[in-house]
Order: C-alpha cells, then structure tokens, then sequence
C-alpha cells in the first residue's frame, strides 16, 4: 500500500531574496512571486510549476517505510529535491553597510524607543486552553504573520512589526517570513546594535539553513548521476542517506534539517523514527516531522500515542496543512467523523497543493455520507491530470473501511 502520510520538504522552501520587492504569493502566502516568466503573475515559481503539472507528480512509497521517490515525466527523482538556497548575503551586506555608517547616539529616548523591540520576543506558546486571540502565542502563527504583512504593506516604517514578524518567523521555521521581513522593512533601516546583532544572527542561522538545502539538492544530483533515471530506488535512497549522515555534527549545517532529510529518505520504519526525533529535539517546530511520527504511530495502531503527540503540536500551529491532515486522519480512524471532516477541510482550504490534502478531504466528505460531493470533487482533480492512488478507490467505491485505509502497511 502507498503511504500516503508522508511529506519530504522541511519548512518552507523557495527563494524570496531573488525577487524581493514582489511580495508574496497570492496561493501558498509562503514564498515570493516569482515575475521572471511572466512579469503578471501573483504566484512563486513553486506554485506556478504545480499548477502546470496539474499534480502529475506524486509519491511512491517504498516498503513499509516512509522514505519517498518523486515520479516525474523524466524519471525517479529523489524527494528531498528542489529545496532552494536562500541568498541572504545581500541583507547582510546592506546591515553591514547600515553598521558602518550609523550614528549609534542619537538620542537616548530615540535608542530607548527602537530597543523596545528587542524585548517582543516571541513568548512560548500557551499549551493550555485554546484562545480566540488570533496571534502566534495562541497557534495561529500564518494568520498573525499576514496581518503583520498587511500591516508593514501600510506602514513599511514601523520596525517594531517587521521585528515582530521576523522574530515569529526565525522561531517557528517560516523562514520566507522572516528573510522577506529583514530585507524588505529592516535592511535599510537605521537601527540599534543590539537589533543589528540579532538580524545579524538571524543571518548567519539562515545561511546555514539555506546551505543545508543546498548540500541536499547537490547530493540528490549526485546520487541521480550515480544510478540514472532507471535505478534502484532503495540504492538511491541508502546511497542518499550515506552522504548526508557524513554532515551530521557540523556546525555548517542546520543539524535539525539534516537529520529530517535522513528521516525523510530512509526506507527503515525505526531508522526513520530515530532520525525525526532527532529532527524535532533540536528543533520541536519541524511540524512535519511530528506529523510524520504522530502518522506511524497511528498506522500501527497506537491511537493514543498519535492523538498526544498532535494535541501537543496543535496547540502551538493550528495552521499548519500537515498537521491538521494528520488529525484529520486520525478523528475519521477512531470514529470521529465531523471532526475529521473539519480537520480534512481546514487542510484543504489552506493548502490544497499539499500532498494528498485533497485525498484526505474527499475521503471525509465519504465518511460523512457526503458521496456524490465526494465523486464529483475526485473527478474534478481528475480532470487536472490529479492521480488518486488504488486504495482511495478502493475505499471510495465501498470496498475498504476506514481502519483498513488508515491503519497498518
């Protein structure tokens, strides 16, 4: 059976710097638009490349584990592919620049007034209740950040909301978020040191990360040379594994990241656990990784076990596609059939493109004796070229329950 639970990106991938002054995309509201071949155009290279394949690429899982292959038109690629790097020098050469020739005495009560940003760090999140207050300490983290845009878009000066949301974005991994805000709204600006050094730092982390994926993308070249279009997946994928684990330890490279490749692209169950444990006791905001684990736990049938670790992760990002399809899931295993039809359509509705998001959706929609509606979206993806797998069929035409769609290999 293809599992269909299994995400392979870290983050959010892309390249803001390169078309800085566009803004964001209209679709994923995560990565620059992308004008170079079309100067119209409100989407990211991403986006737009999805929607041209017309989700013809899809995943093929290998064994039992969740390690991935992308098939595509030209051939086996691996998954952890087409992470971009983030050119973040050209922020810190303008910080650099900003540093030479600032006046750092002002004023005190001018200095006073910009330090006060340094002391909005983002707060822990609250695992507790659940708040209506729509900000990211309460789980909402994308709806915070977009007000945050929507709020520099009107007042490009204020650098206490461009500190906000750079902070938010550095702590819970919407690295676009953050690298958009500092060359956009703080680059140029006359700060404090201690603002400098933290963007300075914020720089340095990026650099890191954005190396990381760069390595990555490098090492999946290689490994494609290596075997051609028509090898052994499970020889890419330990050949792959072999390569990056030489990284683990570096101080060069973002260990969290590294260790989320290596869990993405092992076939071994246990292996792959370890790694994205690994992945998320150095970063805990890798949310696709406690989805991925919250996923096996509850394909081998501890319930309990998923349910804590998807209360956990909920409670800090309400919003994140992969952790609400995750819960979707999970609710329709155990009999909770509107809440997974909330979780499945909340997925949706934020992030359709994501990986058997639709999937997810319309097998709700069935659960929930909503069948026609159910038939009539499957085929409007099909339509698009959207390859639904065997087993969605399989359930779709009343022939798999939903413990046999959702539990074990």
């Amino acid at each position: 059976m293809e599992n269909r639970d299994n995400e392979w990106w870290a983050g959010y991938t892309g390249d803001p710097f390169g078309n800085m002054g566009q803004g964001l995309c209209e679709n994923c509201k995560r990565r620059a638009i992308d004008r170079s071949e079309d100067p119209k155009s409100v989407l990211c290279k991403e986006c737009r490349e999805e929607l041209i394949r017309k989700k013809k690429r899809r995943i093929l899982c290998i064994g039992a584990g969740a390690a991935v292959v992308c098939i595509c038109a030209a051939g086996v690629l691996l998954a952890v592919g087409a992470l971009k790097k983030q050119h973040t020098q050209e922020a810190e050469a303008a910080l650099e620049e900003i540093s030479d020739t600032k006046d750092v005495l002002e004023s005190k009560d001018s200095s006073e007034a910009r330090d006060m940003s340094e002391n909005e760090d983002v707060q822990e999140p609250d695992k507790g209740q659940e708040s209506t207050s729509l900000t990211a300490e309460n789980g909402y983290i994308l709806t915070e950040m977009n007000e945050l845009l929507d709020a520099l878009e009107k007042d490009p000066e204020d650098i206490n909301t461009a500190f906000r949301l750079t902070d938010i974005g550095m702590k819970y991994g919407y690295y676009d978020y953050a690298s958009y805000a500092i060359n956009q709204y703080i680059a140029e600006r006359d700060i404090s040191d201690k603002q400098y050094r933290k963007v300075i730092g914020y720089v340095d982390k990026l650099n890191i990360y954005y190396d990381t994926c760069d390595l990555s993308d490098e090492l999946v070249e290689q490994v494609y040379e290596d075997i051609g279009e028509d090898g052994d997946p499970y020889e890419a994928m330990e050949q792959y594994c072999e390569a990056m684990s030489v990284y683990i330890g570096s101080k060069n490279y973002d260990q969290a990241l590294v260790y989320y490749c290596l869990g993405s692209m092992t076939a071994d169950d246990e292996a792959r656990m370890n790694y994205l444990k690994e992945c998320i006791e150095i970063n805990p905001y890798y949310f696709d990784a406690q989805a991925q684990i919250a996923t096996y736990y509850r394909r081998q049938g501890e319930l309990e076990q998923a349910r804590q670790i998807l209360e956990e992760i909920y409670a800090v990002n309400k919003e994140d596609y992969a952790v609400l399809r995750s819960y979707a899931t999970l609710e329709l295993v155990e009999g909770n059939l509107e809440k997974g039809l909330d979780y499945a359509l909340r997925a949706y509705e934020l992030y359709e493109e994501g990986n058997y998001v639709v999937d997810t959706y319309i097998v709700a929609l069935v659960a929930n004796g909503r069948v026609e509606e159910a038939k009539e979206l499957a085929g409007e993806y099909e339509g698009k070229d959207y390859e639904f797998d065997e087993e969605f069929y399989r359930f779709l035409d009343g022939n798999m329950t939903l413990e046999e769609y959702y539990i074990g290999d």
